[in-house]
């Protein structure tokens, strides 16, 4: 009933605003009702007609939407600028627009995933992605990198790097660097190419041009430890993102 009646309040928004049929300033009540009745008809648990056809549709949806958002996070928290987290996003937060985003945000359950995720294996959060500890795991992870390197945060260039192969359009890559520090950041885009979870052989002969301060020098990715392994200038993806579908090569330390 509570899902039902959230979905109910996200179309009511919807219809509203869209001023189509019904609208805040001028209500259609009989339209109004025939949706929320439509609603909690099509929502119903015991027709099992719709939510059962169209389960594998959202399960596909999510899938990719987990690794988009994995992606974000690791763009936003490595590009220039300063970063943006939501209370509550440390996580997945699956709502609607208001009023369903002004629901109050669980922070004891953060707080127990947060020190559940410091020394997790990152291939077992990955391979639990629905309980969301692999987002929190991600934004520790890079939030604790920042606090510890601020200057190259604070100061660091940036430099857009090539990749090719056949998926070399499917990932973002760059190098932020600063004095003797830098990192080397990969993220996918387009997932749905790529296919779950976007790890390893995924990615065929796709490879990235490493910037010359990387190339002959050591780096550790930040999630997963491990180290890099370049053939010369050039990184092959099925290599970085071997249990992760992302990665952040940071200068040894």
């Amino acid at each position: 009933p509570e899902y039902i009646a959230r979905i109910q309040d996200y179309m009511t928004k919807a219809l509203k605003e869209a001023k189509l049929n019904t609208s805040w300033i001028q209500p259609n009540e009989p339209w109004d009702t025939a949706m929320r009745e439509f609603v909690a008809a099509v929502l119903d648990p015991g027709r099992k007609r719709f939510v059962p056809s169209f389960a594998p549709v959202v399960e596909e949806i999510a899938r990719l939407g987990a690794i988009n958002s994995l992606s974000q996070v690791v763009l936003k928290l490595t590009s220039p600028g300063v970063p943006d987290i939501y209370q509550g996003n440390e996580t997945w937060d699956l709502s609607l627009v208001d009023p369903d985003n002004r629901r109050p945000v669980d922070y004891q359950l953060r707080r127990a995933m947060l020190s559940g995720v410091t020394n997790a294996a990152p291939d077992e959060l990955l391979g639990n992605w629905p309980d969301g500890r692999i987002k929190m795991f991600v934004t520790h992870r890079l939030l604790r990198f920042r606090r510890e390197h601020p200057a190259l945060f604070l100061h660091g260039s940036y430099t857009p790097l090539r990749l090719t192969g056949s998926f070399g359009d499917s990932c973002v890559a760059f190098a932020r660097e600063h004095d003797a520090e830098w990192i080397v950041v990969l993220a996918p885009r387009l997932s749905s190419r790529i296919g779950f979870p976007a790890t390893g052989d995924r990615w065929r002969d796709t490879a990235l041009e490493l910037p010359e301060a990387a190339a002959h020098a050591g780096a550790t990715d930040l999630f997963t430890g491990r180290e890099l392994r370049s053939e010369g200038d050039s990184l092959q993806l099925s290599d970085a993102m071997a249990i992760l579908p992302f990665a952040v090569y940071a200068s040894a330390r």
